[in-house]
């Protein structure tokens, strides 16, 4: 195993850690995002601090641990919406979860 591999496999424990915390506590989905922007936080002041770890350009880690994050949560989301009937379609759902998710991450907040 090379270095970013275990610093990948390390922060991808951590967001599954920190998602079971939300899913046992109930927290509401602003607290749980904002502490996954504060993970990429720490992701990009550890790859700055250590530059020598990184062979290719670093946003590709923090995109796969974004997008990691964000379909942990998009599974949670998506099942708690199954139970629910409405009007919309999956996919309806699916597209505004995500957009709630970047929206909040990008913003810290939602609505506007």
């Amino acid at each position: 195993m090379n270095c970013i591999d275990a610093i990948e496999g390390s922060f991808k424990h951590l967001i599954h850690k920190i998602h079971q915390a939300y899913q046992e506590e109930i927290q509401d989905d602003t607290a749980y995002i904002r502490n996954i922007h504060a993970i990429m936080d720490a992701v990009d002041d550890f790859l700055q601090a250590h530059p020598e770890l990184m062979m290719n350009d670093p946003r590709i880690l923090k995109r796969i641990l974004y997008d990691y994050s964000r379909e942990v949560w998009m599974r949670t989301i998506m099942n708690q919406n199954d139970l629910e009937s409405d009007a919309l379609t999956v996919l309806d759902r699916e597209e505004y979860q995500q957009y709630y998710f970047d929206y909040i991450y990008h913003n810290g907040v939602y609505p506007p």
